[in-house]
Parts: structure tokens; sequence; C-alpha cells
């Protein structure tokens, strides 16, 4: 059977040409993971496959998985510098394809199933924290009826280590769609079938190495058109469950915006007519927070609680933001403050400051100060600005989704936000990735990182990117403080800027490695 072997760094497409590759050698540190993706001809017979160790791997502490690669249609591609464009002249120095085209992005778990058409397979290795560090060998052996392919796996584990999540180094935050939780699944909102859902959603969060789970906010009650109360139901079953499955921090929902950008007031969610800065507007929030606090304390979240209060405050409305964190702060004293932010004037109105990564670089200056003063500084990505600057879109090099970490790791920033995680918006989200937001399409992949699937979600390889970029932070960081020169020469090899990093995934690899090397030469761990 005719296939090749590619590394997890660069996207695969159903018309890829062979690599000429034919064996499988991954490098991973203990605690983190690595992956190969394998692209074979159509089957002569319907075939299927199984993974064979040469050593007792599993007692080692390393686990494999496989997955069938689906591909994804990318109908508009990525403009030059919002949203997306049929103008191919816009984009084609950056995109990796004129759109529309399909490639290989969500991860199927392999079922029973015989493949009978030209196969994509996606292979990850995972080593636990305590893995035993050398060198395991194995084969994938495919048949297809009497015929025997086997591809042969060479696994390096190193002595060096990712920290659990429980004590990692970089924060991380995806937005999650409760509403669109029902619909994507065909289950009723807030019924058992909806939070078992839910759980595997907090799962695959957790396992991306996000270290806060966004809950919903509390849901407005009235009484002939007058609000009475609030609802934190919700919020406390989302809380309830995301602890349990060993989240480590709790963020509480969104509760106003603005209605334009360059407008001074923020209005309340449940009254998009009340401005926050009247005596009626601070009752409500009076009535909102001391709810909120109680459902706090009722569950000892204190120490794991965070909030968000509005997404994206402007220079336009920063000084009504600081209005509405003060209201916060008397009812809810100690819980952090945490949102996107689109301006610097927000001193002692929010403890982790989450700039986009353009609007960071763009005010390094004033952002770096509150760094240096001991201001806790984030950043996020999202649909703008689009272009060539680094995101997880679609028709960008899959580098973007992972070499994103990397600047975060140069800037010293210690959290990565993202809007996205399962906003699947649109009627057909397997092709038509670009999905519609007020009158125009998101880039493909921006509003999502994972596909709904028939028992929860379905990873996807900018899932597996970002989970990747996560991992290269923790063991950037601790090379940074063993040896920073060396470091900082590493990462000027996949990137410079939010703008300039490398398309290719073989530098991104070779790069990888060689931070490894680095710690194992400068850093001492225990195996």
């Amino acid at each position: 059977m005719h296939y090749s072997v590619f590394t997890d760094t660069d996207w695969l497409y159903p018309d890829s040409s062979h690599s000429g590759i034919k064996t499988i050698q991954l490098t991973l540190p203990r605690g983190g993971h690595a992956g190969a993706q394998i692209l074979g001809d159509i089957p002569k017979a319907p075939f299927h496959f199984k993974f064979f160790w040469h050593q007792d791997a599993q007692n080692a502490g390393l686990t494999i998985s496989l997955y069938k690669l689906l591909p994804v249609g990318v109908n508009e591609n990525t403009d030059s510098e919002f949203m997306t464009t049929t103008d191919f002249e816009r984009c084609k120095s950056f995109v990796t394809r004129k759109a529309p085209f399909d490639v290989y992005d969500a991860l199927c778990p392999i079922d029973d199933e015989p493949i009978q058409d030209r196969f994509a397979l996606y292979l990850c290795i995972d080593a636990c924290t305590d893995a035993v560090s050398g060198t395991y060998s194995g084969e994938l052996c495919l048949y297809e009826n009497s015929l025997e392919t086997k591809i042969p796996l060479t696994c390096q584990i190193s002595s060096i280590l990712v920290p659990p999540l429980s004590s990692s180094l970089l924060g991380m935050l995806n937005f999650f769609d409760y509403d669109g939780l029902a619909m994507q699944h065909h289950v009723v909102k807030n019924s058992p079938e909806y939070w078992e859902l839910f759980s595997h959603y907090v799962k695959a969060q957790i396992e991306m190495r996000c270290t806060h789970i966004l809950l919903p906010p509390g849901e407005p009650l009235f009484e002939k058109g007058k609000l009475i109360d609030f609802d934190f139901s919700m919020a406390q079953k989302a809380g309830q469950i995301a602890r349990k499955e060993g989240a480590r921090w709790l963020c509480g929902g969104h509760i106003a915006h603005w209605h334009a950008w360059d407008e001074k007031e923020y209005y309340p969610n449940w009254d998009q007519s009340l401005g926050i800065t009247t005596t009626e507007g601070y009752l409500q929030l009076r009535l909102y927070f001391t709810k909120w606090n109680e459902i706090i304390s009722k569950n000892n979240w204190q120490s794991c609680m965070t909030q968000a209060l509005a997404d994206e405050p402007q220079t336009h409305n920063d000084s009504t933001y600081r209005i509405l964190a003060g209201i916060f702060r008397k009812f809810m004293p100690g819980i952090p403050i945490i949102d996107a932010v689109e301006t610097t004037n927000l001193g002692g109105g929010i403890d982790i400051w989450v700039p986009k990564q353009d609007t960071y670089e763009k005010w390094r200056d004033e952002y770096e100060k509150l760094q240096a003063a001991g201001e806790t500084m984030w950043f996020y990505t999202c649909a703008f600005p689009a272009g060539p600057i680094m995101n997880r879109s679609m028709d960008l090099p899959l580098t973007a989704s992972r070499a994103v970490f990397w600047m975060g790791a140069r800037y010293q920033l210690s959290g990565f936000l993202h809007w996205g995680f399962n906003y699947y918006i649109g009627s057909d989200i397997w092709h038509s990735a670009c999905c519609p937001h007020k009158g125009a399409l998101l880039p493909a992949g921006d509003a999502h990182i994972v596909y709904p699937g028939k028992n929860g979600p379905l990873r996807s390889m900018r899932f597996e990117a970002q989970r990747a970029g996560a991992e290269d932070y923790e063991l950037l960081v601790q090379a940074s403080g063993a040896a920073p020169e060396k470091t900082r020469k590493l990462i000027e090899k996949i990137c410079t800027s939010f703008r300039n990093y490398t398309r290719e995934g073989a530098v991104l690899t070779e790069t990888k490695n060689n931070l490894i090397k680095l710690l194992e030469s400068e850093v001492s761990f225990h195996a």
C-alpha cells in the first residue's frame, strides 16, 4: 500500500502529494505530546489497522491514539485586513491555498467501519509526567485483505518536563457557546444529556491546557416587565462540573457591553436600553453581583473564581468600564477581573489584562510599563485584524496556530484567550468553515476549534497545534530562565513578531527538538 508520513505542523489536503517519508520519528518531553499525519492511496480492498509497541510502553507512561482525519471545506479566504474575501489577489501572498478547498482538520475516533477511500490518519503519543525517558519503537500495521503494510515508529522520550496543568505557567481561556451546545447536538438545554455532553467539552478544554472555564452569566427573571431577580442555576451547574473535571479556575460570564465601539456608556446584557451609570443600572448590577457572590460562597469558589465584565473596552469607554469594575469590587471583593482589552487606560479596573496581539504590539511600550509594575498580561486573537498576522485560520499555515505561543513567551505574556471554542455558526460547518457574522464571514475556523461529534467534541489539527504551543510555552519559560540568550535565538528562528513567523512545519519541529536539547543540557530534571 502506498503511503507517506507528514509532520503535525503542516496542513494535509485530500490532493496532497506524497512526501516520500516512510517512517514516524517523534521526540517529546514528559508531560507532553507529539504526533504525525499519514496519507495513503485508495486501497484495493477495505482495510483496518492496529499499532504494536516493541516494548512495554504503557507501563512506561506512554499512550498512543489514532484518529481518522476528516476534510473540512474552506469556502472563502482570509482577507488582507478584515474578515474574508473572494478576491485571491488580496490575500495570495499569505494564505496557503485559493478558496474554496478542503483541508484535513477534524479528528474522528477510529470506528469499526473499514476504510475504502484515500485515507488520512493522525497518530499521537502522549507521555505522562512520570514517563520513563528513553527510546521506544513500534509499528502501525495496515491490513488490506491478506496484505500487511508496516509503518515503523521511533519515539524518543526526553527527561525534561512539561508541568501538569495544576502548576502550569500559562493561563488559557476559550469562550464557550452554551446555547449552541444544545442546538449542535440536538438535546434539550439543561437536560441530563446536555450536561453529560458539557462534561466532555470541559475535558477537551482541559486537554488543550485551558486553565479557565467560562461559565454562563446569570439569567434575568422578570415579573410584569420588571426585573425581580437573577437565576444562576446554569452557572452553578457548569461550575460544579468544571471543577469536578479538574478545572483550575472558573470565569464568570460577561454581564455588559457597549452599543458602538466609540460610545462611552455600557449597558447590561439583560436591558440594552439601561446605562450602567444610571441609578437603576447600579441597582440592577447590585442585585446581580450580590446574588452571584452568594453562589460563589455557597460553592467555596472564592479561591478559584475570576470574572469577565464587558468584552473589549475601548479608549472611548474605558472610564465607564472602571465604574463598572468599581461596582463589581464593592460587592465581590477579592475576585480578579479578566477581560479582552483595546486600551491601556484601565489601571485599577482590571487584574488580568488581555490585549489583542496587534494591540499589544501597537502600544507595547505602555503594556510593558504595566508588566514591569507587576500587572498580569495575557493576549488574545480573533477575526480582526485578518491578513498574515498569527491566528488559527484554516487558510493560514498551521504553524501560526502554534507559533503564537512562542511570541507569547518572547513578550513574557502569561496567558492566552480566544473567543471561539465551539461557536458553530451556520448551517454546514463541514463545508463552510467561514461562519456568518454580522453580514460578513469570519475567517475559516475563527469561531471554533472543535467539531460536534456523536458523543461530544471532535478535536482538530488546530486544537493539537494550540495544545502543542501551550506545551512549548512551558518549556520556553524554563529555557529562558536557564539560558536566556540561547532561548531568544531559538524563538527568533520561529518568529520575531506576531506578523513574522515561519510557514515551514519542518522548521518548527526542528527548533522544538533543539529546545528540548537545550533544556537537557542546561536544566536538571528528575526522571
